[in-house]
């Protein structure tokens, strides 16, 4: 009889035990779901402004459509350095190094190292 009591007790331990390592897995999941949702939102946004950092006046339009209220290349490029500042919370430090090559010399070849650095940072691709 003891040794029965001894299993249906290491059993409902053993359960305990293995429901509590499940529920920190699960929770340690969505924290790592949350983070990669804010960083591909954050980056989505970056890569929109860069686009119009090259082509002002044709793409301004866009950014008032999203909220941004830019009226000048002024505008865009100080909301650029904004961005910049908030990546250094999230972003890898190969993103933040190209991003401040685009902010100081905008171009397709810079502009195209900053997404190549958002997709390594985002999707672990070499």
């Amino acid at each position: 009889m003891n040794n029965v009591i001894q299993i249906i007790g290491a059993l409902g331990i053993g359960g305990l035990i293995s429901s509590y390592l499940t529920l920190i897995w699960k929770n340690r999941q969505q924290d790592e779901r949350n983070r990669q949702d804010y960083k591909e939102q954050r980056y989505k946004c970056i890569i929109i402004l860069l686009h119009a950092q090259l082509n002002f006046e044709r793409n301004v339009h866009h950014l008032n459509k999203y909220g941004y209220e830019i009226v000048s290349p002024e505008d865009l490029k100080d909301l650029l350095e904004v961005e910049l500042v908030n990546s250094y919370l999230f972003a890898s430090q190969g993103f933040i190094s190209s991003f401040q090559a685009f902010i100081d010399s905008p171009s397709n070849e810079t502009r195209l190292v900053v997404a190549k650095e958002m997709r390594k940072d985002l999707w672990k691709l070499k």
